[in-house]
């Protein structure tokens, strides 16, 4: 498995280098979710740990950091990223080597931990996960550690949103499970005031929780006072 890749285009940010702090097989998360492209097999964990050395990171990522089409670097991981408790130091390191702006793409579970807030600012931009505006949902689609549960998570969504100086945004993966809930959803969004939402539409999705294009276009205009765009990740 690859530590370090790309670049990618991912999430309307460019061409970015990915780095993965965990690198695991099969995935190390405290989500299950339905539309995963991991799949469905993996390790359900609640506590942070440190996965990998970062100056392997560093040393991975050396050859990438300097190429002219590498616009930024995007951590997304084999689970959660926020679950490797080294990664705001593998961030550092990598702003060191290199004057690239960096991402996190996380499912806000760990936006409630006082350690996790303070270490957000080593980032640039957040993309925070959000599928849901109820337990209900949330258990179904996200189907997360029986620790979590979804009034905490939006509890620490908010607070990151309103500690974070960077560009916080959000990603919103469609499925069959949750287009009945786009309005709470886009009104979460409006809420927090998100500078961006993402109207993910994974085409690998399991068909039973497929949506159409058609589908995904309509949901745009659920989010009515948001700057919005569909986006799907290519790899």
């Amino acid at each position: 498995m690859r530590i370090v890749y790309g670049p990618i285009r991912s999430l309307g940010l460019g061409k970015a280098m990915v780095v993965d702090p965990i690198c695991r097989h099969p995935k190390v998360c405290n989500f299950n979710c339905v539309y995963c492209r991991l799949g469905q097999r993996g390790i359900l964990i609640l506590e942070r740990t440190r996965f990998l050395d970062e100056r392997s990171i560093v040393e991975q990522a050396r050859e990438c950091l300097f190429r002219d089409e590498c616009d930024m670097i995007m951590f997304k991981g084999t689970g959660e990223p926020l679950l490797a408790s080294n990664i705001f130091n593998m961030v550092r390191k990598l702003k060191e080597a290199a004057p690239k702006q960096v991402a996190l793409l996380t499912n806000c579970s760990l936006l409630r931990d006082p350690e996790v807030l303070s270490g957000l600012g080593a980032f640039d931009i957040i993309v925070a996960k959000l599928d849901a505006a109820n337990e209900d949902t949330f258990q179904r689609v996200n189907r997360p550690h029986p620790s979590i549960k979804f009034s905490e998570m939006l509890e620490g969504l908010k607070e990151a949103r309103r500690l974070f100086e960077g560009s916080f945004r959000v990603q919103v993966t469609l499925v069959r499970e949750n287009l009945n809930e786009l309005e709470g959803i886009a009104q979460i969004c409006r809420e927090i005031c998100a500078d961006f939402v993402y109207i993910n539409n994974p085409e690998n999705c399991d068909p039973l929780h497929q949506v159409t294009k058609r589908e995904a276009q309509t949901a745009l205009d659920k989010f009515v006072g948001v700057r919005c765009a569909c986006a799907q990740e290519k790899e």
